[in-house]
C-alpha cells in the first residue's frame, strides 16, 4: 500500500514549502526511478518552516490569512430611510404623490403613439408603484423592529427590576456570615446639639476674624511708624550707603557693654538671644552682670510701652 499524502492542514505554515512537498510526494508515488529513494527538499534551520507546526482546521494566523484569496467588492452601508422626525409622513399618499408625481402634461394624457412609448409609460408607472410598495414595506418593517426592540428593553428592565427587588434566597440566608445589626444600620442620625455647635462655631469664627483684623491694623500702624526711615529716592540711598560704609562707622558707636571698642555688630549688640536667655530675662536669673544690674526703671518703661500700645491701638517708637 503506498504511503498516504500529508494533509495540507498538517503541513508547515506557508504555501511554498507545502506545495513543493506535495508535488514531490505525488511524483514519487507514480515513479519507478531513483526518485523514490530521494529525500524531500531540505529546509535550512534558519527558516521559520524548519519546525513542522500543523495548522488547525480553522486557522486564524497571519500566514493563513495571507493564503486566502482577497474578497473583491464590499457591501454598501444601508441607508436610514426613516431617520428624520417627519419620517412617519413618508408612507402617506401625499408624500408619495410629491416624491413620485404622476405625469401632468397634455402630451402624457394622450394615448401612446408607439409600442416604445407605451412600454416607457408602463415602466414609469411600475417604478412609482414599486416605490410606494417599497416605502410602505420598509416603514412596516421599521415599526415591527422598533416594537420588538421596545419589548426586549421592557422585558430586560422588568427582569432587572425583579432581580434587584427579589427577596433573599433561603440558601444565601443560611450560608451568609453573621453581621451585627448595628453594622448594617448605616443611617447617620442628626446631632441633637448641632444648633448649639453652629452658634459656638460662629462665635469662634467671629473671634478669629476680629483677631486677624486687629493684627492687620497693628501691622499697618507699625508700617506707618517705620515709614519715616524708608528710602524713597536715590539721594536717600546714597546718604545711607555713605553713612553705613564709612570707615569710622563702628568707631562712632562708642564702647561695647563690656567696655571694649566696637568693631562689628557682634561687639555692639552681642550674640543673638537663645530660648534660655529669654527665660532668664523673664525670671531675672541671668548669669551676666549687666542683666542682673538692669534698673527697674528700664523694665517699667518697656511694660508701660506695651500697655500704651494696647490702650491706643497703635505702635510706639522703641525706647
Amino acid at each position: 500500500m503506498p504511503p498516504l499524502l500529508p494533509r495540507p492542514a498538517l503541513l508547515p505554515r506557508g504555501g511554498g514549502a507545502a506545495s513543493a512537498y506535495i508535488s514531490h510526494a505525488r511524483a514519487a508515488l507514480f515513479s519507478s526511478s531513483a526518485h523514490l529513494s530521494s529525500n524531500p527538499p531540505r529546509i535550512p534551520p534558519e527558516s521559520p518552516q524548519f519546525i513542522n507546526v500543523p495548522n488547525p482546521p480553522q486557522d486564524q494566523s497571519i500566514e493563513a490569512l495571507r493564503e486566502l484569496k482577497p474578497i473583491r467588492g464590499h457591501l454598501p452601508v444601508p441607508r436610514q430611510v426613516f431617520s428624520h422626525r417627519d419620517s412617519y409622513l413618508k408612507p402617506r399618499d401625499e408624500w408619495l404623490a410629491k416624491s413620485a408625481p404622476a405625469p401632468s402634461s397634455e402630451r402624457s394624457q394622450q394615448p401612446p403613439r408607439s409600442e416604445v412609448q407605451a412600454w416607457k409609460r408602463r415602466m414609469a408607472a411600475s417604478r412609482r408603484e414599486n416605490m410606494r410598495v417599497g416605502v410602505r414595506a420598509l416603514y412596516a418593517r421599521k415599526q415591527l423592529t422598533d416594537k420588538r426592540r421596545l419589548e426586549t428593553q421592557r422585558a430586560n428592565l422588568a427582569a432587572h427590576h425583579a432581580a434587584a427587588t427579589a427577596p433573599e434566597r433561603e440558601d444565601e440566608r443560611l450560608t451568609r456570615v453573621s453581621i451585627n445589626e448595628g453594622t448594617l444600620r448605616t443611617f447617620v442620625e442628626p446631632d441633637p446639639r448641632r444648633f448649639e455647635r453652629a452658634l459656638e462655631s460662629k462665635a469662634r469664627t467671629e473671634g478669629l476674624m476680629a483677631r486677624r483684623s486687629e493684627a492687620r491694623r497693628d501691622a499697618i500702624q507699625e508700617l506707618y511708624m517705620k515709614a519715616r526711615t524708608f528710602i524713597v529716592d536715590e539721594a536717600d540711598l546714597e546718604a545711607e550707603v555713605n553713612r553705613i560704609f564709612a570707615p569710622e562707622y563702628w568707631r562712632n558707636m562708642g564702647l561695647s557693654a563690656s567696655g571694649f571698642e566696637v568693631h562689628n555688630i557682634w561687639d555692639l549688640e552681642g550674640k543673638p538671644k537663645t530660648v534660655a536667655d529669654m527665660l532668664n530675662d523673664v525670671v531675672r536669673n541671668s548669669s551676666t552682670v549687666l542683666k542682673n544690674t538692669e534698673s527697674e526703671r528700664t523694665r517699667t518703661l518697656k511694660r508701660q510701652k506695651v500697655v500704651a500700645e494696647e490702650l491706643t491701638g497703635g505702635k510706639l517708637d522703641d525706647i
